[in-house]
């Protein structure tokens, strides 16, 4: 096994799955660039739990750097030709795509604060530039 990082884009949302031992995994598919002789895809499978959790946040399409020991191989397509073949067992997980933003919830609405409207914050009646 290598030990590599690889980078690309999720072909589709990542899935996740429950080991036989309870413990949850999650399973994704990357397009990995190759400079001029295209693309390669790269299977992923990630069992550790901050890794899962990153990787189950991201969607189809996010740019991914994934580290792990990485296993090189040849796919023999139903027409014979052959590709290589990449299969990653991943524990680290990066994105240059946002994490979704936790809602925030409503501000408490207050009609009249100490004379004043809550929508105007300096507008009181204490004078601050009297002595």
């Amino acid at each position: 096994m290598i030990r590599a990082l690889v980078t690309g884009e999720l072909r589709a949302d990542p899935q996740q799955r429950t080991g036989k031992n309870g413990k949850p995994f999650a399973l994704a598919r990357l397009s990995v660039p190759m400079g001029d002789e295209g693309r390669v895809s790269c299977s992923v499978i990630v069992f550790e739990a901050e890794a899962v959790a990153r990787l189950l946040q991201l969607k189809a399409g996010a740019s991914v750097a994934a580290a792990g020991t990485l296993k090189v191989g040849i796919f023999t397509g139903n027409d014979g030709t052959t590709r290589p073949s990449l299969d990653m067992v991943s524990d680290e997980i990066a994105s240059t795509t946002p994490r979704p933003k936790k809602p925030k919830p409503a501000p408490a609405h207050r009609a009249h604060q100490g004379g004043a409207v809550a929508s105007e914050p300096f507008a009181d009646d204490v004078d601050w530039m009297g002595a």
